[in-house]
Parts: C-alpha cells; structure tokens; sequence
C-alpha cells in the first residue's frame, strides 16, 4: 500500500511498515523451530524485510537502513555462510521444499544488502545458486514436484521470487529459469485437481491447493493456462498476485489442454473425462501415483539429503472423484508433532513415521502384503500409457515396492468414458496374504459380495468386482487413533511451546477434513477385498455417480494394455445415464437447471466404453 498509495493511506501504510521492520529487527532470532535445522522459518521474515527494504528505500532514513541492514546480516547472512561451509549440514545439500525455500530467502537477503555487504553477499548468491540447482533437479523433465501439491505451492512461491530476484537484480537467472520442466510445472497444478477444486492430496498434501506461485509462472513464461488459474485464485497470497499483473489474457474456452496427462518425474497419472465442473456433464477424476523416486540410477536406501521428508508408502495408491463427491480419498498428513513423525530411518524404512497410520501403506488405497510396509523409496514406475480419447489408461510396476523382483506386481488403471477400471495382477510364485484396500468417507448402503455401494446426500457411487468370481467386498473402519509421549519438546513443530515433557500428541482422528478444519468432518471408512489364493488377478471397476446393476465389463491382461489393445468404445446398457439424468433434471427444479438440459446432457454423453 505504500507503493501504490498517496495521502493519509501512503502514510499509514508506511508507518505499519516501519513499526514491523523495527520490531523484526529487535528479535533476538527469527528462527521459531528448534527442530528446524533450514532456514525455513527464516525465510519468509528474510524476504519480506528485504523486499520492504528494497522497495520503499527512498522511504527510510540512513538510520532505518542500517537498522534493517545490520538485521539481516545478523539473522541470515553469517548463520547462512556458517550453514553452507558445515560439512555436517544436510539442508543445503537437500532437494526439498525446505532447501529451496531457505535457498531463497538467504538469496533474496544477499541481494537486497549487495552494496552494504558485497564480500559475503556474493558468496552467498553462489552457494545459493549451487544448493539450489539439484533442487531444481526435481521438477525435470515435466514439472511435477516431488512433495505433493501443498509443498508444490511453497517450493514454486520461493522457486519464483528467487528467479525474479535474479532477473531483476542482475538480469540473469543462471540458467535456473531454463531447467528443464520449470517453466511448465503449472501443468502439475492443473491436472493435479479434480472437478470441484480438491487436489490429489498425496504425501503430506491437503487437498485445496494455493495457485498463487503462478502468478510469476504466467508473467515470466506468458503461459495462458497459468494465468487462467491465477485469475480465478482468492486465497490468503492473493497480494502475491499483484506483483506480477502482467498475464497474458485468455478465456478458457481459448485454452486447449488434454484431459489426461502423465508425469514421469513423480510417476502420476492423472485422468478426466471432461474439463466441465458442471455436475450435469457428470465429470470424473482419476489420479494414481507409482513409487516415489524416478530414474534409473536411484540408491537404496538413498543417501539422507535425498530423502524427501513428507512422503508416504504410497506407491499405487489412486484417488476417484464424481461430480461433486471425492469418492475415494487419500488421509494426508497426520500430526507433525507425532515423535519421530519425520524420522525415516537410516534405511528410509525403519524410521518412527513408518508407524502411524496416514503414512504407512495400509493408510493408503494400493496393496497391502503380509499387512507390512513398502519399500518407501523403491521404485514403481510407469511402464505403459496412453492418454487420448475416451480411453486413458496407465500401468505401473509395484514390484520394487514390495521387495519382489520386477514384473511382479502390476497394477493398471483406466478411464474408460466414465468409467474406472483398477487391475493389479500378480506372478504365480507371489506369496502371502494380499489385501486388496481403499478409503472412503461416503456412507455404505450395501456391501455385498462383489459389489458394495455408497452414497452421499443423493449422489451413487458403486464398485463392483469384475474377476476373480471368488473375491468378496468387506467394510471396516482404520484402526483407532494411537496416543504417544512427547518425548522431548524442543522437537515439536506446530504446537505452543510447552513447559515440560509430561504431554501426549494423538494420531488424527479418522475422519476427513471439513472446510480447512483437519480430521474434524466424516468418518473414514476401509472397503477391502482379501485376494483369493492361487489368483494371479484381481479387477475392480468404480463407477462415480451411478446406480447400475446390469454392468459387466469383459476383463483383459494388462499385457493387452501394454500391446494398445486394452479397450475399445463400445456400446452397453444406458441405464445408469437414465438415472442420473432423472436425478439431476430433478435437482434442476431447485438449483435452476431447466429440466431439457439433463436430457441435453443425457443426449450428448458418449459413449461408454468396455474392457475388450
């Protein structure tokens, strides 16, 4: 407001500035968490005194600048240096949100005091510069980001300011801004959320995703998609957007982007049938993710700097939204103050975060073997796709993930129409007890057999077992929430500081978010299916928004899929769109709808496609 302002409001606003940059300077250290070994929590208070600094310059006295100067040399530039020489130091050498956070704040610190403090400024740009350029590794070669959607956010929100800085400051990035899969990361932010705004909440992500980073994305790289999400963004960074006005315009119906779209930096598979949100045109959403690490040259256990911290045993593990319901979901984070709850392990296996629920692999809608872990930095990767037309599909190869060697365990995953169609097949020598799981908060109307059905407020949703014929559905919930000590205070992360040891910290309830509100909403539910021994495949479709009870789709090998023969458009049974047209032309007499739009919609829908 400063900027921008004149009169009484300039003035203000510079007096709310001045007030705010004095008492952060006064702080005897702007690092809150002990715990936190990185500059991140530095790093916010870093750039917003040095772009305050920079900025409204002409503003201050000498007086005030050198109050400000002395104050980041004092919080961010000498414990920075001393950071990047301590060969013991594992953050610079990281490839996390938290490296790349830290990385520019330091960065953004060394340029705003370049002139006051030239000597270890540049040292600083450089050692920031070189701790970045692996984190930037991540992104390659398509823009998804390692961490989930969340931790995308605040990766991509610094990731840009630094560059920006660089830009500005200096006129050149240093070849960070052309590293392969940054200019086009908004495409994970795009396909990454389904129909009615959640995100494929994976690691320790929440579902609702901040876009604000792309405000920069669509300035610098004048990408119309980025900035078509950022005009729709209302979020706390909305200010963030300001900086960075100058977006290229376009309306959506100018925008073509596919409906399915595969990243093999992160293994994820994301699928729709449409890009309408309307729920008469019955959107579904299907995104699924293999293992953690990509490439061919992966180490395991990795070395501890490529350790991502915030991921799970997960790998398989899919999301299913219908037109206004995630049907199938994903439990996030549990409680960052759980002891250990960041702990890996030397092994990246054996570690206390292992132990909770959220995290480990029975928390998570894939395959459960022996009831044990994966292996949480093996690789699954993608081994086959394909994106185009009303058939989307990919298969992955779990196997690593189980300790099993490859081609052991594949599991497939099709949008088919509307569609979904979740195969895993398995080598006859596979031993052990498989279980077969998913979560869901919509509330069970039957469980029987092979076909268990679901609703939520007048929405369907059914699954129903296409093969074996001896595979059954059962329904449960998780196991209770367990109670752990606190340990030792000075390692919480969110809480209060305490006054002793004598405390306890709770896994979270199992129930899902409600507006913002963490576990606080519906119950989870667990709906398994134990495979049946001497079975080599299991193959369950899920159909979102549907009541049908005349459903059979014919079942293929995932080698067919392999082979770009696995299904075909073919005609069946409309009965479902029947139903759901009646339901939603009903709604129309309430909601506006006129009735002959859902005969419309019914008219237009294509047609549905079967396993061939």
């Amino acid at each position: 407001m400063a900027l921008i302002s004149d009169g009484e409001t300039k003035a203000d606003a510079l007096y709310a500035t001045r007030t705010a940059l004095a008492q952060l300077s006064a702080e005897p250290s702007w690092k809150a968490r002990p715990v936190i070994k990185s500059f991140l929590d530095c790093a916010e208070i870093a750039v917003a005194v040095s772009l305050a600094y920079d900025w409204l310059y002409d503003e201050f006295s000498d007086e005030e600048r050198r109050t400000f100067e002395d104050s980041l040399f004092r919080h961010i530039l000498t414990p920075a240096l001393a950071a990047y020489d301590d060969r013991f130091a594992q953050w610079p050498r990281r490839r996390d949100n938290c490296t790349l956070v830290s990385n520019s704040g330091i960065l953004v610190s060394a340029l705003a005091v370049l002139d006051r403090y030239p000597d270890i400024s540049r040292q600083l740009i450089q050692k920031s510069l070189v701790s970045s350029w692996n984190v930037f590794d991540g992104l390659a070669p398509d823009g998804a980001w390692p961490e989930g959607p969340s931790y995308w956010s605040l990766a991509m929100r610094y990731a840009g300011l630094m560059v920006a800085a660089l830009e500005s400051a200096l006129h050149y990035s240093f070849g960070l801004a052309d590293r392969p899969g940054f200019a086009q990361t908004g495409d994970f932010a795009l396909h990454a959320v389904g129909p009615f705004g959640a995100a494929f909440n994976f690691g320790d992500s929440e579902p609702r995703l901040d876009m604000a980073p792309l405000a920069w994305f669509a300035h610098r790289f004048r990408r119309p998609v980025d900035a078509w999400l950022v005009d729709q963004y209302d979020g706390w960074y909305l200010p963030f957007t300001v900086i960075w006005p100058d977006r290229p315009k376009s309306k959506p119906s100018g925008i073509k982007v596919p409906t399915g779209k595969v990243f093999h930096s992160n293994n994820l598979a994301c699928f729709r049938n449409t890009w309408s949100s309307d729920p008469a045109a019955f959107p579904v959403y299907l995104a699924i993710k293999g293992g953690n690490v990509s490439g061919p040259e992966v180490r395991s256990p990795p070395p501890p700097e490529d350790v991502f911290l915030h991921n799970q045993a997960d790998a398989g593990s899919f999301i299913l939204d219908g037109a206004r319901q995630r049907w199938i979901i994903d439990l996030g984070s549990d409680d960052y103050d759980l002891p250990g709850y960041f702990d890996h392990g030397a092994d990246n296996r054996s570690g206390s975060r292992w132990r909770y629920y959220r995290t480990h692999t029975a928390g998570h809608n894939t395959l459960v073997i022996d009831g044990g872990n994966q292996i949480p930095d093996a690789r699954a990767p993608i081994v086959g796709n394909c994106v185009d037309g009303d058939c989307k599909w990919a298969v992955f190869d779990l196997s690593a993930a189980y300790g099993k060697p490859a081609g052991s365990i594949w599991r497939g995953a099709a949008l088919i129409g509307r569609q979904v169609v979740i195969q895993d097949e398995v080598r006859a020598e596979l031993s052990g007890k498989v279980v077969w799981a998913v979560h869901t908060s919509a509330e069970p109307i039957s469980v029987a057999g092979s076909v268990a059905r679901f609703r939520s407020g007048d929405d369907r949703f059914v699954l129903r077992i296409l093969e074996p014929a001896a595979a059954c559905f059962e329904i449960g919930f998780p196991p209770e929430p367990q109670v752990f000590p606190i340990a030792d205070i000075r390692q919480l992360h969110g809480r209060p500081r305490l006054d002793s040891n004598a405390a306890q910290v709770t896994e979270l309830p199992r129930r899902v978010d409600d507006d913002g509100r963490r576990a606080e909403g519906a119950l989870i539910r667990r709906l398994q299916i134990a495979w049946p021994e001497g079975t080599r495949r299991l193959s369950v479709a899920l159909l979102p928004d549907c009541d049908d009870d005349d459903l059979v789709l014919p079942v293929t090998s995932l080698d067919d899929w392999l082979a770009r023969r696995p299904v075909r458009l073919a005609s069946y049974s409309r009965r479902a769109s029947r139903i759901n047209a009646a339901r939603h032309a009903a709604r129309g007499a309430s909601t506006g709808f006129a009735p002959f739009h859902a005969r419309l919609v019914r008219k237009l829908a294509p047609e549905r496609a079967a396993l061939r």
